[in-house]
């Protein structure tokens, strides 16, 4: 892969690079999960894109949460199907958590899942100051395909 700022999120075991700027070689279909949508767990197609600079307006983008040393797959705000959903344009933001991540699990996991799977639980840490979101760290274009329900493709 070109030099590229790397962002990774790790489930299930499986590690999957986010934000990486994929050469034409290694471009394609990721193996395993990346990142959750509404609880709905999709893995990538790395594309060799990068998108920072263009000014791009914000409500041009999908964003996408990552959560740097923890065992925590990204979370999106949107996805294909999504009325809102961009296309697959992405703005990475990396997440810190001030009183460290299981307050914020236990702020926002509502569904009892183990895991902030949604936006909307996000929300709920990022409410109370248990998840802090930083600034962009990565902008790209990268598909995304949806993960049949246990997270195997």
């Amino acid at each position: 892969m070109r030099k590229g700022l790397a962002m990774a999120a790790a489930a299930g075991g499986v590690l999957v690079a986010i934000g990486t700027v994929a050469s034409p070689a290694s471009a394609g279909v990721t193996r395993g999960p990346a990142f959750y949508v509404d609880g709905q767990q999709y893995r990538t197609v790395l594309t060799p894109t990068n998108l920072e600079g263009t000014g791009a307006p914000s409500h041009a983008w999908d964003h996408l949460y990552v959560f740097p040393g923890e065992q925590q797959a990204g979370v999106a705000t949107a996805a294909p199907g999504d009325r809102d959903y961009n296309g697959g344009r992405w703005q990475v933001r990396e997440l810190s958590f001030p009183q460290g991540y299981g307050d914020a699990l236990a702020s926002g996991d509502s569904n009892g899942s183990g895991t902030l799977d949604s936006f909307s639980e996000l929300s709920m840490a990022f409410a109370d100051g248990t998840a802090v979101a930083g600034s962009v760290v990565k902008s790209f274009v990268c598909p995304v395909i949806k993960m049949p329900k246990g997270g195997r493709a």
